[in-house]
């Protein structure tokens, strides 16, 4: 099996034709299709069910088709990272749905003085974000760990070639309109809580309580599930609903629209990132680790409770 073949399966997967794929790719179709042929043989699957009405995945190639998407992102990814004919300065970097690492995001842009460079930031699920860092694809993951889980968490990434590093404890505080009935309150607790919708980042398949961005240890009879930061908002502003987080909004895109209330809770979030083992950190991800870290506690040390 090479490489150019695992290529091959993904282009003919996405055109969902050999014709369409082979044009796509440059290739004659017979070539494309003795190929695929080839590779079947070796590994003793069908991958692609033909018919006369076209082509579709086996279950077999279902299968294969998510291990070859994983290995043609690599080959991808270790090219990028080693074409000596464009070095530029880089940053990958995935996290949780967190406002105050946007915030360190956009200063790291800013205070960037190099001519060349490419700096990404991806928000993504816990399990992603776990995910990326160990496989390379990110450099370095923020987490915010809730306190109960730190062991079991730290366990985990361990077994994946993980460090974590934390930087800041926060207690949990819950973030609703500034016009919302409970707006008013000092402190805030689940009784007051229930009959409001709870608003919670979706986690796929992987929705293992620590795993969970929020503090999930108790119910409620109405429950949003969304995907991104934006669509939070809209719903906090619109809503009566509420979501509970590290309470660290630095962002000025908030504009004092959402606010937050601490939480009676007897737990914490613990703020860090993590690393693959192997990693060494570079100039500009210890850059951004700083401005990381000087964002929260800045934002911290201005609260008033």
């Amino acid at each position: 099996m090479t490489i150019q073949q695992c290529k091959y399966v993904v282009e003919i997967a996405k055109r969902g034709s050999f014709h369409e794929a082979s044009k796509r790719l440059f290739i004659a179709q017979s070539s494309l299709s003795n190929s695929i042929k080839l590779l079947e043989d070796e590994l003793n699957i069908v991958i692609f069910k033909r018919s006369n009405s076209g082509i579709c995945l086996s279950d077999e190639g279902a299968e294969f088709i998510r291990y070859a998407t994983q290995i043609v992102e690599q080959y991808g990814i270790i090219l990028e990272r080693y074409d000596n004919n464009d070095k530029y300065e880089k940053l990958y970097i995935s996290t949780q749905h967190y406002d105050f690492v946007a915030d360190a995001f956009g200063k790291l842009l800013k205070d960037t003085s190099e001519e060349k460079y490419k700096i990404a930031l991806r928000e993504t699920q816990t399990y992603q974000v776990i995910r990326e860092v160990e496989t390379a694809y990110s450099d370095i993951g923020i987490l915010a760990i809730k306190e109960n889980d730190t062991s079991i968490m730290k366990r985990y990434l361990s077994k994946k070639g993980l460090s974590f590093t934390s930087f800041i404890e926060v207690s949990p505080c819950v973030f609703l309109r500034k016009n919302h009935p409970l707006a008013e309150c000092e402190f805030l607790n689940y009784e007051q809580l229930k009959k409001y919708p709870y608003v919670s980042y979706e986690q796929g398949e992987h929705n293992n309580s620590f795993f969970t961005e929020e503090i999930t240890n108790f119910q409620s009879d109405k429950n949003i599930e969304i995907s991104d930061r934006a669509t939070l908002m809209n719903v906090l502003i619109s809503t009566d609903g509420y979501t509970i987080g590290t309470g660290i909004m630095p962002s000025i895109l908030n504009n004092g629209s959402v606010i937050s209330v601490p939480f009676k809770c007897e737990e914490h979030y613990i703020i860090g990132y993590i690393l693959n083992k192997s990693r060494i950190i570079s100039p500009i991800m210890e850059r951004f680790i700083h401005l990381l870290i000087n964002s929260i506690k800045e934002f911290e040390s201005s609260k008033i409770y």
